[in-house]
């Protein structure tokens, strides 16, 4: 199963910014040290039981020659990649981010778990391998890892541990991987999974947005947005009583490409600092465009699974879903620029240049060291202009998937869904200098926007 996660974690690498921006509106003073710890725990159970006198695949020592091979191999993998690749840190703490060695310790101890006891119970499995992705989400929270790095190193853990018994296993002449056949296994075997899903969603192509206006009746902004494609990753699971019908979740992270449009007629006249509101005669910045950015959205939902085998290898697969949607909150900047008008004479009197625009003239001219040219041909960001609140929805899902069980405990899938919310959007516009304590008027607005996704993709699913 690793090389799907290594091969994910290739393509999701060029998503690494978008999926750290989620990080840091979701959670962005996160920071905790038990994914030191949790990486080992899968590998203190297995020796534990073995201690305890709890039969497993391997004798003493095959357990220590494989467990040997594969943290070496691991760690050589690790290394050689870290230091070849000399990746920045998200943190920007050192460079050598990629890929994660936690995450691929987690995973090459919880795979010696499940290759040493899964047989017994496929719960020692699932509880190893999810103590590795908590390992591997935690690096990501703590600002340690990029999503590529993580994934890339649960892929290597995975491999490594797969060699490091293979190795084991020609030392010892020992023929099976394994007690359990990975080649024949009942059509109608209940099919409970975890997985991990990645795709990318389609939406509606314009947000439905609240109505800004520069002041209470003055001039609107006309503001659309436009949303792109967005990437979609996803971790789920279901418990299934029969071939046919079960319980389960989802819990799903998406980044959206946001950009907003303005009509250029608004663009002229919207009264970007209030100075028209003041008796200005004309505004001294002219709003050329706001800065895009993405929306995040993470949902949570639980329902219905169901399944219907094709045949013992080939599951086609529904649900219904109902849960939450949160959206992260996120700013628009405003670009500006100088207003030429300002220095004619024939639109701006003396008396109204002094009275209105001189002082930031002269700041700019004395304290930025800026000509009046230099001024002219520069643009000016308000990291303030323009926020859109957190917010959170109820919602629905429905799809389908067809899976391949190329072995017993592992399948591939590929899927389509469908997703239905419609959040209250609130916007808080602040078009103002600030006063005197550094506070800027602020104007909210608020519109219910219905949001239509669907998401194809790919997935990774242990089966049990």
């Amino acid at each position: 199963m690793g090389i799907p996660f290594i091969v994910s974690g290739l393509i999701v690498k060029k998503q690494n910014q978008d999926f750290r921006t989620l990080r840091n509106r979701f959670q962005p003073t996160f920071h905790h040290e038990y994914d030191n710890y949790t990486q080992y725990v899968p590998l203190v159970a297995t020796w534990g039981m073995k201690l305890a006198g709890v039969e497993s695949r391997s004798s003493w020592k095959e357990l220590t020659v494989s467990n040997v091979f594969s943290a070496a191999l691991m760690a050589g993998f690790v290394n050689t990649l870290k230091y070849t690749t000399k990746e920045m840190r998200p943190d920007n703490s050192s460079n050598n981010s990629f890929p994660s060695g936690h995450t691929a310790t987690a995973f090459m101890c919880a795979t010696i778990l499940h290759k040493e006891y899964g047989m017994l119970s496929p719960w020692y499995s699932i509880g190893g391998y999810t103590l590795a992705g908590i390992t591997g989400i935690t690096r990501q929270l703590n600002n340690r890892h990029w999503i590529g790095d993580v994934l890339v190193g649960a892929g290597i853990g995975m491999i490594s541990t797969d060699l490091g018994y293979f190795f084991s296993d020609l030392i010892f002449h020992k023929n099976a991987t394994g007690t359990r056949s990975t080649h024949h296994f009942n059509r109608y075997d209940a099919p409970s999974f975890l997985s991990l899903n990645m795709g990318f969603a389609t939406g509606p192509s314009t947000l439905r947005t609240a109505d800004l206006y520069d002041t209470e009746e003055g001039t609107p902004l006309g503001m659309r947005l436009h949303t792109g494609t967005s990437t979609v990753v996803s971790a789920e699971g279901a418990y299934f009583f029969n071939a046919y019908i079960g319980l389960g979740g989802r819990l799903r992270v998406a980044t959206v490409p946001v950009i907003a449009d303005i009509p250029e007629e608004n663009k002229k006249h919207f009264d970007l600092d209030n100075d028209l509101k003041e008796g200005a005669p004309v505004n001294m910045y002219l709003l050329d465009g706001l800065e895009s950015d993405h929306l995040g959205m993470c949902d949570i939902d639980l329902g219905l699974y169901f399944s219907y085998p094709l045949s013992s290898r080939f599951l086609i697969g529904s649900k219904l879903l109902a849960g939450q949607r949160t959206n992260a909150n996120f700013t628009l900047n405003s670009i500006s620029r100088i207003n030429p008008a300002i220095f004619d004479r024939q639109k701006v009197s003396q008396e109204a240049y002094d009275q209105f625009y001189k002082a930031d003239v002269d700041y700019y001219i004395q304290q930025e060291g800026l000509s009046v040219q230099e001024m002219l041909q520069s643009t000016f960001i308000d990291e303030e202009f323009l926020h859109i609140r957190k917010s959170s929805t109820f919602k629905l899902g429905t799809g389908l998937s067809l899976a391949y069980r190329y072995k017993e405990n592992a399948a591939l899938r590929l899927y389509c869904d469908y997703d239905f919310a419609s959040p209250r959007l609130t916007y808080d516009l602040k078009n103002s200098w600030a006063d005197e304590n550094g506070n800027r008027e602020v104007r909210s607005y608020s519109k219910r926007t219905p949001m239509h996704n669907f998401t194809f993709g790919t997935s990774i699913a242990f089966m049990f």
